[in-house]
């Protein structure tokens, strides 16, 4: 069976402002170029998404890829969804992507735990054995991510061949008026070393991971 890419993304509750008319007068969610820090795939034109670069870099013709967005329930995420439909749609047809299924999840707008726990389980129906997957960490509360990148690590240690190929997180400075996108999956990989450390009773794993990070 060919692999899967999944492409997880929390969708953004930034806020819109209307007119009386109804028409929208500002929508806080700004478009902007993402520069990459540590991975050159990532290079992409403007976009509301750090998962759009992430969709552009590592998707290919043929492939079979699911981009899984998780959306609050609330007005500004319900716009904001469609927004990144768009996008996906648009880097589908730019690609020439011939299998690309969009998937949103929906969720209460909360952050308790069992609004996490439940949002884990959900998204572990999207993975399944050989998949390669992908994450943006940027939007959503921070209960969200945590239980979205539980959902992957769990997937990845529990699941045959499954791989976390990227995870990104963006970034928007505005002092300096510039968008990062940095590739953190070097994070995610360390945190597998040091949870086999500790449970190996390491004391202190600093020269370990010294020699780790300078292979």
């Amino acid at each position: 069976m060919k692999k899967q890419k999944k492409f997880f993304t929390v969708v953004p509750l930034q806020e819109i402002l209307y007119n009386a008319d109804g028409s929208i007068k500002q929508n806080k969610l700004t478009s902007g170029h993402y520069q990459p820090v540590g991975n050159s795939r990532l290079e992409y034109g403007d976009t509301k998404f750090p998962i759009i670069p992430v969709l552009h870099g590592y998707a290919q013709p043929e492939d079979l890829i699911q981009v899984v967005a998780i959306t609050p329930d609330n007005p500004f995420a319900a716009y904001h969804l469609e927004e990144l439909r768009q996008e996906v749609e648009q880097v589908a047809s730019e690609k020439g992507l011939l299998h690309c299924q969009f998937s949103p999840v929906s969720i209460p707008d909360a952050g308790d735990v069992n609004t996490q726990i439940d949002l884990f389980q959900k998204l572990l129906d999207y993975v399944q054995s050989d998949d390669l997957l992908y994450g943006c960490l940027t939007y959503g509360t921070k209960p969200m991510t945590v239980a979205e990148l539980m959902a992957i690590q769990y997937a990845y240690r529990a699941l045959d061949n499954v791989s976390i190929d990227c995870l990104v997180y963006g970034e928007v400075k505005w002092k300096i008026k510039q968008n990062f996108i940095y590739d953190i999956t070097a994070l995610i990989q360390l945190d597998e070393i040091t949870r086999m450390l500790a449970e190996r009773r390491v004391k202190n794993p600093r020269e370990i991971i010294d020699g780790i990070l300078t292979l």
